[in-house]
């Protein structure tokens, strides 16, 4: 019996995990408001619904994209987007760029750099530097690190579902090319002398948004 498609993959599990998942948070909601205001459980319990309301945003996006073949088009200051990805894997924001507005799914787009940034670590990189520079019509997004690198001979197969250097699933990467290429642009994998860059290449959106 042969396997899942790839492509098909993310609707498949949106739909197994759009009811446990609705369960859980309705558990965790009802528990918050059993604990005190000042109780240091509260806060823990608070991190656990954000996390939560990431993933139902995750699947939504993943199985939006699997039944239309589009994201959801809405702004993403990339800015804010990159600083509240370097923050929480402890990254350097090096380079910013205050204008650059693109136009999608911000939670696909913060997944995709989550996942270039915890591929990072895991290839034993002591540090991440992450980077926004805008040219004529696009921006570029660099993630660069000083981990282990990856040989030359990998690096047309480094984005293939399935493909992993270290023994994974093989889906990281794979899931942000996915992304990118769902927002109509590239990304690149470059060996540095001491680790790897990935740059993604994004259209900027055509005029100024309202953000919320």
């Amino acid at each position: 019996m042969n396997g899942i498609p790839a492509d098909r993959l993310p609707g498949v599990l949106g739909h197994e995990l759009r009811n446990p998942l609705a369960s859980a948070m309705t558990g965790v909601m009802l528990t918050r408001e059993m604990v005190d205001a000042d109780d240091p459980r509260g806060p823990v319990l608070d991190g656990v619904l954000r996390d939560l309301d990431r993933i139902t945003s995750l699947l939504d996006g993943w199985l939006r994209l699997t039944r239309t073949g589009a994201v959801q088009a809405s702004p993403v200051a990339l800015d804010q987007l990159i600083e509240a990805v370097a923050n929480r894997h402890g990254a350097e924001f090096v380079s910013r760029c205050a204008d650059a507005v693109v136009t999608g799914d911000r939670c696909l787009l913060e997944r995709a750099l989550d996942n270039l940034v915890e591929n990072a670590h895991h290839a034993g990189a002591l540090h991440v530097r992450m980077a926004v520079q805008c040219l004529a019509g696009e921006v570029s997004i660099h993630v660069e690190d000083d981990g282990r690198g990856i040989p030359a001979e990998h690096l047309g197969k480094v984005f293939a579902p399935g493909w992993s250097g270290r023994g994974g699933n093989g889906l990281g990467l794979y899931t942000v090319a996915s992304t990118v290429q769902a927002h109509h642009g590239q990304v690149r994998c470059v060996p540095l002398q001491r680790g790897t860059r990935f740059t993604i290449r994004l259209p900027l959106a055509a005029a100024p948004h309202a953000l919320a």
